[in-house]
């Protein structure tokens, strides 16, 4: 047979695929680069939005894609982490801001006792006098340095916690023996009751601190012939200790923020009142630490009571 005829399609042949198969190959390029480029379109749009994301700039996030595939779920955790850490610097911030606040606030007034002292010549007495109040802002300077230093140590975790068995009952009374002199200015009454001994297993030197706070919110915002109560007692699970005054007492709205650094309540209606607002943070951030489930109730006019279950 002759081959002419096949020969001369075998050539057309060839001719057509050596024109169409990289006419193909091309084609084949294009809407592979097509979808894959729109399949790490997310990618894309995370790598942006980091770029963008500066200490300056924490506002920015990652647009969702529509299908709820691994990346959808990626974005969805990298926002979540931008919200925590814009809310963490925000709070450092606040507190920073809050804290040169509270510290200008008596290095101001010790500053201008001390201009008023070198005016004009003073007798003794005036002289006495100034310095005493000199020595007040001082301590109270220095009050505030140290609950500023205890709450950036827990901050950073820097305090181990050491735990030991607690005698809650010497331990009450050690802080009352402390603030008796504070007591008796403002002629307060103590009602304690103890009808056992009480031992809890916690740190001995946190748990003094946070009845200490506690006790000192109850002296501080007392009315003059006011009394203070503290009472042990123990159910099935915990060792409870409560601690009541009948002061002027907290707003309802106001119950939710006592919490929060340099938060006080109504400071300009009780401006003989002095405090940092610090006592309250403090207490919670150690009753967490130590496990302690911490309790406050008040009601204006009438008193605080505040429950510590160890």
């Amino acid at each position: 047979m002759s081959l002419e005829d096949a020969k001369m399609v075998l050539h057309n042949l060839s001719k057509i695929l050596i024109f169409s198969f990289p006419l193909i190959l091309l084609v084949l390029f294009l809407i592979a680069r097509l979808i894959a480029g729109r399949s790490i379109k997310p990618i894309n749009s995370i790598i942006n939005t980091s770029n963008i994301i500066t200490k300056d700039n924490l506002k920015a996030r990652i647009s969702l894609p529509q299908n709820r595939d691994e990346l959808y779920t990626l974005s969805q955790t990298i926002n979540n982490l931008l919200d925590r850490i814009e809310n963490a610097v925000e709070r450092e911030k606040q507190f920073t801001s809050d804290a040169s606040h509270e510290l200008r606030t008596p290095l101001t007034v010790l500053k201008g006792t001390l201009e008023v002292l070198i005016r004009k010549p003073r007798t003794q007495s005036e002289y006495e006098d100034k310095i005493k109040y000199g020595i007040s802002e001082v301590n109270r300077l220095n009050n505030l340095v140290d609950q500023l230093l205890l709450l950036a140590r827990f901050e950073n975790q820097m305090k181990t916690v050491k735990i030991e068995k607690v005698h809650l009952n010497s331990l009450i009374l050690d802080v009352l023996t402390r603030y008796s002199l504070k007591m008796n200015a403002k002629k307060i009454s103590v009602n304690h009751s103890f009808s056992k001994e009480y031992y809890v297993e916690s740190d001995n030197y946190l748990v003094s601190i946070i009845i200490s706070n506690i006790i000192s919110n109850a002296i501080k915002y007392s009315n003059e012939n006011g009394s203070i109560s503290v009472s042990l007692s123990q159910n099935e699970t915990a060792t409870i200790c409560t601690i009541s005054d009948k002061g002027i007492g907290i707003t309802k709205e106001d119950l939710d923020k006592i919490m929060n650094p340099f938060f006080r309540s109504n400071p300009t209606q009780h401006p003989d009142i002095k405090g940092s607002g610090l006592g309250l943070s403090i207490v919670k951030r150690l009753s967490g630490l130590l496990k302690i489930q911490f309790e406050i109730q008040s009601e204006i006019n009438t008193g605080t009571t505040v429950s510590l279950s160890f």
